[in-house]
């Protein structure tokens, strides 16, 4: 997708980012199956599990927050009220989710993975890569498109430097 404002171009490819990365996760999870936890010498897991944490992280804090705090308040004014409730309770369930794989993950990386640790992670990775996917294709066929339209190009423009400022700041 290809939209007017440099903004909702920024938040379109932290959404491709994201998704790849649980596209690649879902794959994973699912390759390797629920019942065998893998070893500690799985360099590839490793790195999957590396780039799934600082996504999920970067998802969660900075990508949320600015939307919660910039970008919902803008759509409200418009009275798309429902709307961004729905986004924002997805933000509140997505939260958790995205908390508890990212402590499993950081768990695992100390500890290796046990039956139950791995069965937790393969569960509430699934889970959260389809309620995220989810959440992204919501935003991606309503809410940048709207904001498109919305927003004008210079607050646009602020409002892609500030988005910037979030994900450097972490």
């Amino acid at each position: 997708m290809d939209y007017s404002l440099s903004i909702c171009n920024a938040l379109h490819d932290d959404h491709m980012m994201t998704v790849g990365m649980l596209e690649k996760l879902e794959a994973t999870l699912m390759r390797m199956g629920r019942k065998t936890p893998p070893t500690a010498d799985n360099p590839d897991l490793d790195r999957l599990l590396t780039d799934l944490v600082a996504i999920m992280q970067s998802e969660i804090s900075s990508h949320f927050s600015f939307e919660e705090e910039h970008l919902f308040p803008l759509i409200e004014e418009m009275g798309e009220i429902p709307m961004v409730m729905m986004l924002r309770d997805e933000h509140n369930t997505i939260r958790p989710l995205a908390e508890k794989v990212t402590a499993l993950v950081k768990t695992a990386r100390t500890d290796g993975f046990t039956e139950e640790s791995w069965a937790e992670l393969y569960d509430l990775g699934l889970e959260l890569s389809e309620r995220e996917t989810f959440h992204i294709q919501k935003e991606e066929m309503g809410f940048l498109p709207l904001l498109d339209q919305l927003i004008d190009p210079d607050d646009g423009a602020e409002l892609e430097m500030t988005f910037a400022e979030a994900k450097a700041a972490g």
